[in-house]
């Protein structure tokens, strides 16, 4: 009977022991959506013309899976937004893409925002304030930014802005040198842990910190916009990963 109980217990402990450490190395809940833009994912992105919500798909063209944003003779400026992403307070949201941007000769300032919302919807629900506030509460803002009017109270000229929400009163921001005309990796990163923010641009790392979030969800806008002809966004790929850190061990 003892020789029993002994087995027994010895049994019962290498299994805690095997369902810990299984715990421990188990991976990370991990989401990852991937767009090589073959086509366009209508019901992750929302195509649209700036200061509007209405579908128009017909504004992005894709040729040989690359896609391509950008303004024409009518000036009407493209926008891509993607629909609200939810996260859990242990998330880490990643955004990658592959692309190539191109200037025109007047003004130009495309590029990558993050917002904040409790909608969950693709379009965006009307609100009482600007075409902006219906996305959501701005988070961080990559800027390309090249030859803005002198009364833009914004940081820096011919310049990657790389800001947050706070950078007006905080200086909560970093001037990065651009790079045009060649395709380049960039990834930005919330860490929604720390709050912190980085933005990679190929090899080199950019880091900020964010307030703390107090929605439920984030949604991913990408534009071109800027006055004249020439200013172009192409893509080639994005991923989008959102990943669980709560996990023991992670």
């Amino acid at each position: 009977m003892k020789k029993a109980f002994v087995i027994i217990l010895f049994a019962v402990a290498a299994y805690l022991i095997f369902s810990i450490a299984t715990h421990e190395s188990k991976p990370a809940d991990t989401r990852t959506y991937r767009f090589d833009f073959d086509e366009i994912d209508k019901d992750f992105w929302l195509i649209s013309e700036w200061e509007s919500f209405e579908r128009s798909y017909d504004l992005a063209k894709l040729e040989n899976g690359i896609l391509k944003l950008s303004s024409d003779y009518s000036g009407i400026m493209p926008f891509m937004l993607s629909r609200p992403l939810e996260l859990q307070s242990k998330d880490v949201l990643t955004v990658k893409r592959r692309v190539k941007i191109t200037r025109g000769n007047d003004t130009f300032s495309g590029g990558m925002a993050l917002y904040q919302t409790m909608d969950l919807d693709l379009i965006p629900g009307a609100t009482d304030g600007t075409w902006f506030t219906a996305m959501g509460d701005g988070i961080v803002l990559i800027e390309y930014s090249y030859d803005l009017i002198n009364t833009s109270n914004r940081p820096g000229r011919d310049i990657i802005r790389f800001l947050a929400a706070d950078w007006e009163y905080n200086d909560n921001f970093t001037l990065i040198p651009p790079i045009y005309n060649e395709w380049i990796e960039e990834t930005l990163i919330f860490d929604m842990r720390s709050n912190l923010m980085t933005y990679r641009l190929n090899d080199s790392d950019y880091k900020l910190y964010s307030y703390m979030l107090d929605k439920s969800a984030i949604r991913i806008l990408m534009h071109p916009f800027g006055t004249g002809l020439g200013n172009v966004v192409e893509i080639d790929y994005i991923e989008v990963t959102i990943e669980d850190k709560s996990i023991r061990g992670k």
